[in-house]
């Protein structure tokens, strides 16, 4: 269980688009949620209904939704939800206070910890909002930039992160972004194949992570291999120019 909290410290919580708030009172509604943690302030999205004293609703973060139960009293609410991590389960419960638009309490996250958190009703998506934009399809000729990576962990989902790369002839260093902060990487890069190594600091000990992969016309794809965790597929293509 600590190994899989160790990868729920670096991967989890890479920003989440929130849901669309709905005006309801209380507890009701859809909120964005920031926890204090040692690896950082990581953001997960809650939506709640009521029924009497009873709490449904959904908890979403970067290893995707699943439904959360509880109760809420007055001011208070206390909510579960379990997350299925590569065969084993890891039991959130938040336990917090809401005044008006905020919400503030407790975050138990399995045998991780437990954390406080901060939260505020959603803002409600623009619906004149601009869409992003593409990401350039540009031929890769050097890897210096901007870089969406996605990282896809099975029964995990889709992790995305965001790097910054320098490239000197065949060394390559920068930095690698997410909710956990930002981390240092190096690698190299030979013909083709390009190898990037970083490490992340846990309440196990460093967790190191090296991503291999094969730099194609547009993108690149390989695997990233998670110390004692086994392999995970990743992507990357240059961020879209604003």
């Amino acid at each position: 269980m600590k190994q899989v909290c160790g990868v729920l410290a670096v991967m989890a919580a890479l920003a989440m688009a929130p849901v669309s708030a709905f005006a309801q009172t209380g507890a009701a509604g859809a909120w964005d949620l920031t926890m204090a943690t040692p690896q950082g302030n990581q953001t997960v999205g809650l939506t709640l209904a009521l029924s009497g004293d009873k709490v449904s609703g959904e908890l979403s973060s970067p290893m995707g939704a699943v439904p959360v139960t509880g109760t809420a009293t007055a001011s208070d609410v206390k909510v579960t939800a379990e997350l299925a991590i590569q065969g084993m389960s890891l039991t959130f419960t938040i336990d917090g206070k809401v005044s008006g638009d905020t919400m503030d309490g407790n975050v138990k996250v399995g045998d991780f910890g437990e954390f406080p958190f901060t939260g505020k009703r959603a803002a409600a998506k623009a619906a004149s909002a601009a869409p992003a934009g593409a990401a350039s399809s540009a031929p890769i000729t050097d890897l210096n930039g901007k870089w969406d990576v996605k990282l896809v962990i099975a029964g995990m989902g889709e992790m995305p992160a965001t790097v910054v790369m320098k490239q000197d002839g065949e060394k390559v260093s920068g930095t690698i972004s997410g909710p956990a902060g930002d981390l240092a990487i190096a690698g190299t890069v030979s013909g083709k194949q390009v190898k990037i190594d970083f490490e992340a600091e846990t309440p196990q000990g460093k967790l190191p992570v090296s991503m291999t992969g094969d730099i194609g016309a547009t993108s690149i794809s390989g695997k990233a291999s998670i110390a004692g965790m086994g392999e995970a597929d990743w992507t990357a293509t240059r961020a879209a120019v604003q």
